[in-house]
């Protein structure tokens, strides 16, 4: 389990020269290990949480769009103005939003206050910026901001005489099409409460959906209707238990505690957190939430959304597929039985 304490984080200032752009950046996914732009074949996590706090009359970058990333917003406190291809579109405290790959878009600060966002980007390989307003790009990796001077494709390596027409190369493929930003918003408290119970009440919790509200297909690929991560706002009664003891195979699993007090069980014992206190759990880590205060707890859950998953529950010695929904405990077999 990796833990941190939002409070204790320090916050990294970023500025353009005249401070045209401008915000205060809190990166919650380096404190709990993570590492930045490195996705987890090469040790990190499956996304990256960031909070930027945005001066009054600032934007927070220039207006661009990824060709790989995605991005997913929630307004915190503040008010802001949203730019994509549709106009403006203003947003408040509780709306979250996200801007598939191919979408521009840029949030500005328009409040007397500063606007304070919580970010989830997922963690590409590669990744591409357009900027439209100064008509240049970026590239990850390597790291480079430059401006494309068309050419052929055999330019210096094979001159073409004088005249010859260009070299045939396959067209770009066509842009997917990208619904409009207002499908792409939803206010927090707009979404119903949906409750989950065991058959005697032993597990309960209530949750919001909030990237399905948004659209997305849970346990899906992106090219096929997901999102490549998960959000949901929670809430759990005191002495409730949200679900058993359990590990995952493939997915982490992040929760952000808002209010009340959560007891946090794993393999290394239990430990008690608070309001403003991340919690983070690997593939492979038993774990399992309680409100063990007399108030009611509240937290975010944000998860990636891998296509398949395994459920071990070790108080049960059972398991369980995401795919089939079927659970089974195992019996030890040959592997060759039944085949020869």
């Amino acid at each position: 389990m990796h833990h941190a304490h939002v409070a204790a984080l320090p916050w990294d200032e970023i500025h353009s020269p005249t401070k045209k752009f401008h915000s205060f950046s809190c990166n919650l996914s380096l404190a709990l290990g993570g590492l930045r732009n490195v996705g987890p074949s090469g040790g990190g996590h499956p996304f990256d949480l960031q909070l930027r706090r945005i001066p009054a009359g600032a934007a927070v970058c220039p207006y661009h769009l990824h060709l790989a990333q995605w991005e997913f917003f929630v307004v915190r406190r503040g008010h802001g103005r949203v730019r994509t291809p549709d106009g403006f579109t203003d947003v408040k405290p509780g709306d979250a939003f996200f801007h598939p790959p191919g979408s521009p878009h840029q949030l500005f600060s328009t409040g007397p206050d500063e606007l304070e966002v919580l970010i989830i980007a997922d963690h590409p390989p590669l990744d591409a910026c357009y900027y439209p307003d100064s008509d240049k790009w970026f590239l990850r990796p390597p790291g480079k901001l430059f401006r494309i001077t068309e050419t052929d494709y055999f330019d210096g390596e094979d001159p073409a005489p004088a005249g010859a027409p260009p070299s045939p190369f396959a067209p770009p493929p066509p842009a997917l099409p990208i619904a409009p930003f207002t499908q792409r918003l939803v206010a927090i408290d707009s979404v119903p409460w949906e409750v989950w119970e065991s058959p005697n009440k032993k597990f309960r919790s209530a949750y919001k959906g909030i990237s399905e509200a948004l659209g997305a297909k849970r346990n899906t690929p992106t090219g096929l209707g997901g999102h490549p991560f998960d959000l949901e706002v929670g809430r759990l009664d005191p002495g409730q238990c949200g679900c058993p003891y359990h590990s995952h195979s493939s997915q982490w699993e992040l929760f952000l505690f808002h209010s009340g007090t959560a007891t946090v069980r794993t393999p290394g014992g239990t430990q008690v957190f608070g309001p403003g206190e991340l919690v983070l759990h690997p593939p492979g880590e038993a774990h399992q939430l309680t409100n063990t205060g007399p108030d009611e707890l509240h937290y975010s859950l944000i998860a990636d959304n891998p296509p398949t998953d395994i459920w071990h529950y070790p108080d049960s010695d059972k398991w369980g597929h995401s795919g089939t929904k079927k659970f089974f405990r195992a019996t030890d077999v040959d592997y060759w039985d039944g085949e020869e």
